[in-house]
């Protein structure tokens, strides 16, 4: 095998979905943690654990459709009028820990201007 045979069959290395989405808003759910919306700043797949920028947690929350899931969360935001969600403040940094496996759910910037409205309610 020459040189450049050898270059050609090195083996890339892998992107994560996890580190592709660092600096982008995300929401996060752990089964000990809860829920919380912000933007990722480091991920540790090893240690199921992520750090949030600029972060909420959503205490109570009512999606657009029926599925009250994460996902429809990060892809259109929380369900009008804002006033009727529970958001904590925003944390400039928080880090979740949850051994049991994390899911990292990409969210929209208009999905993660939405919760932030939502917190600002009161």
């Amino acid at each position: 095998m020459t040189k450049e045979t050898k270059k050609a069959v090195k083996p890339a290395k892998a992107k994560t979905a996890a580190g592709e989405l660092l600096g982008t808003p995300v929401i996060v759910r752990a089964n000990v943690a809860g829920v919380h919306c912000g933007i990722l700043e480091s991920c540790d797949p090893a240690n199921c654990a992520v750090t949030l920028k600029d972060a909420y947690r959503l205490w109570r929350v009512y999606t657009r459709d029926a599925s009250g899931s994460v996902s429809d969360i990060a892809a259109n935001g929380l369900k009008s009028p804002l006033g009727q969600h529970s958001i904590g403040a925003r944390l400039d940094s928080v880090l979740i820990v949850n051994p049991q496996g994390l899911e990292i759910a990409s969210a929209t910037a208009d999905a993660y201007a939405s919760v932030a409205s939502a917190s600002a309610k009161g």
